[in-house]
């Protein structure tokens, strides 16, 4: 059996009820892991090169975009302030048969340095709009209870509520 499964590959292998029953199959198998995972990644590599290829090849495609048509966008964007246009609480447009020249309102944005905003709505007796975040340390607690089945139990036999214990396979794994 030694020879046969040199000289085939893993789905044949399978075909034939191969098993491993000594260290010499086992070596080979390991092996022949190795070989399979050095096989992966190069692909793999190669795939990623691709992929960063083509990556930096639409980065450059959005570049010409944009260095071929911000020219014209600013001069649509002059030619917009130049004519009448409709006007609602979000917006002004214009329209046109290929297209809509829009101008949108922006809302401010809020640039919050968070300590010393939650020191000045302190100030101002604002608690009311202080959040208060609880969260459990499953850290600590972990250490003062023990597993009953699928549940959580203090040292005085206290079920504790709000968290159930699934047991996981374990998993066979291989060092290369």
């Amino acid at each position: 059996m030694n020879e046969l499964a040199l000289e085939l590959n893993t789905e044949e292998i399978q075909e034939v009820g191969f098993s491993i029953k000594d260290d010499n199959l086992a070596e080979w198998a390991l092996i022949k892991i190795r070989e399979e995972k050095n096989d992966m990644e190069r692909l793999i590599s190669v795939c990623e090169q691709k992929i960063s290829d083509y990556e930096e090849k639409i980065s450059q495609f959005k570049k010409q975009y944009e260095s071929h048509t911000n020219f014209l966008k600013s001069q649509l964007n002059q030619y917009f302030e130049s004519v009448p246009h409709k006007t609602t609480k979000t917006q002004e447009t214009y329209k046109l048969p290929s297209g809509t020249l829009k101008l949108k309102y922006q809302k401010p944005e809020f640039i919050r340095v968070e300590e010393t905003f939650l020191k000045s709505l302190k100030a101002l007796g604002w608690d009311s709009d202080i959040k208060t975040v609880e969260k459990p340390d499953w850290a600590s607690v972990k250490e003062k209870v023990t597993i009953s089945g699928d549940k959580v139990v203090t040292a005085d036999g206290e079920i504790i509520d709000g968290v159930t214990v699934q047991e996981r396979p374990n998993i066979f794994d291989i060092e290369l």
